[in-house]
């Protein structure tokens, strides 16, 4: 049977460090997130299996990147168990801003991303 593609309904987005105990971001003074220029960040999102069991190889789940309004990548999943499926897009952001970042398929679902610089770190004098 040939594959067929749809565009997936998007539940939510939201970006994490990719690595686990990374250290490419922190949290600022009010306990916002924030991540370092050129570190992978995951922009993770939940899409709807809309009925499709994970045992069905044919149906792909379509999503996009966008960031800034700009499309950056996209991706065909399959449905996994349950009624939603979890994936993700790597990305790193270049400079220091905040982003709007979005995963569109039949909907749209956006998230703000902010890049900062990480920190300077004092030198300590040599005795």
């Amino acid at each position: 049977m040939a594959s067929t593609y749809r565009d997936a309904t998007i539940n939510s987005v939201e970006a994490t460090a990719t690595v686990s105990g990374s250290t490419g971001g922190g949290r600022d003074e009010n306990g916002n997130p924030y991540y370092f220029p050129n570190v992978p960040v995951s922009i993770g999102y939940w899409f709807d299996n809309e009925g499709v069991p994970s045992s069905n190889w044919d149906t792909f789940f379509r999503a996009q990147l966008w960031i800034n309004g700009a499309f950056v990548a996209k991706k065909e999943e399959l449905a996994g168990s349950g009624p939603q499926t979890y994936t993700f897009f790597a990305h790193k952001f270049p400079e220091p801003g905040t982003y709007k970042v979005e995963v569109r398929g039949k909907n749209s679902k956006s998230v703000g991303v902010t890049i900062k610089n990480p920190p300077l770190q004092e030198k300590k004098a040599a005795q």
